[in-house]
């Protein structure tokens, strides 16, 4: 195991790190090239010789995802759920399998903590929303917030078995976590914790208004405020801004290697494929979850708008970022 290194100055909340490995992050091995999934043959670059390798990996991906979020932005159904048009029983549904996402891909970080790659943007006290997800499933269906206990609930039983999306997305994020150079990770985490960091923000008030959650249910987007190496309270703008910062000069001293960019930025490409797969199983078929509220129906347009137009969780959420990620 590496010996941790004082951490620099440079990162807005330098105990955010704890853990740096004394290495250069350069790579024993060529990071392990992975199949993609069948259903996604063609989600990589269009040439990823035409990156330019010379820049951090943060702005590479910044680039390379730009389409997937302009798509998200211009998209019919972001104005569903911007106008909170996506029935509730849905909702609990995308939380259903959100939490099943998260709690692959925080184990699999949990597993990897010490990689290099890993380690600067490995923080799970600040991170980690896989039992805020809990939370707010629990709150929806009126249940205990423990796994046990909701995933009893009818509204969860009928969401099984897990949908194909579902287990693809995990089996990834599992087989990524298997290899001896899992730094592909990276770019799961990324899409997602920058999402929630940015975008995700703008939806926590749009869900609070649709659902009249009352200051409830929303726990996924709210994030610890750091200071003083503690938790106190919840993240403001301010300190969202610098969790970013810190998230991406993570990945920049991380992943510094040619290959490895590209692979870092072929699989964020392959990420929002996923997620978009995820959000393609709601609605599909009448299940029990729908029985549970009954006052907003759902219709072949508005379930074709919310499908294309959730990925404002990510797209919009990068629209959003553009303000928070000014230089500070």
């Amino acid at each position: 195991m590496s010996v941790a290194t004082p951490v620099s100055d440079k990162h807005p909340y330098p105990y955010l790190q704890p853990f740096r490995p004394a290495s250069d992050h350069s790579f024993p091995t060529p990071p392990v090239v992975l199949s993609q999934p069948d259903h996604h043959p063609n989600t990589t670059v269009d040439d990823s010789s035409k990156l330019d390798l010379s820049q951090p990996v943060s702005v590479l991906l910044k680039e390379s995802t730009k389409i997937a979020h302009e798509k998200a932005e211009t998209s019919d159904g972001a104005k569903a759920l911007l106008s909170g048009a996506l029935p509730r029983d849905e909702y609990i549904r995308f939380l259903f399998a959100l939490w099943h996402v998260y709690s692959a891909l925080e184990a699999a970080l949990d597993d990897c903590s010490e990689h290099p790659s890993i380690a600067p943007i490995y923080n799970p006290p600040i991170l980690r929303r896989t039992e805020a997800i809990s939370s707010d499933i629990s709150w929806f269906l009126q249940t205990s917030s423990t796994p046990s206990d909701w995933q009893r609930h009818p509204a969860y039983r009928s969401f099984l078995p897990l949908p194909t999306a579902v287990r693809s997305y995990v089996s990834r994020i599992q087989t990524l976590a298997a290899q001896p150079d899992p730094t592909p990770l990276i770019a799961h985490a990324y899409v997602r914790y920058l999402g929630d960091l940015s975008g995700g923000q703008f939806i926590k008030r749009i869900i609070a208004k649709a659902y009249s959650t009352d200051g409830q249910g929303t726990n996924f987007y709210e994030f610890a405020r750091p200071g003083s190496g503690v938790l106190d309270g919840r993240a403001n703008s301010g300190d969202l801004l610098k969790l970013k910062a810190w998230f991406k000069q993570g990945m920049d001293d991380a992943v510094q290697i040619d290959h490895a960019k590209r692979a870092v930025v072929d699989e964020a490409i392959l990420t929002f494929r996923l997620n978009e797969d995820i959000l393609s199983i709601l609605g599909r078929e009448p299940t029990q979850t729908q029985t549970i509220s009954s006052k907003s129906p759902w219709t072949l347009v508005s379930l074709v708008a919310f499908v294309t137009g959730s990925l404002l969780v990510l797209g919009v959420s990068y629209h959003i970022a553009e303000y928070f990620n000014t230089p500070m």
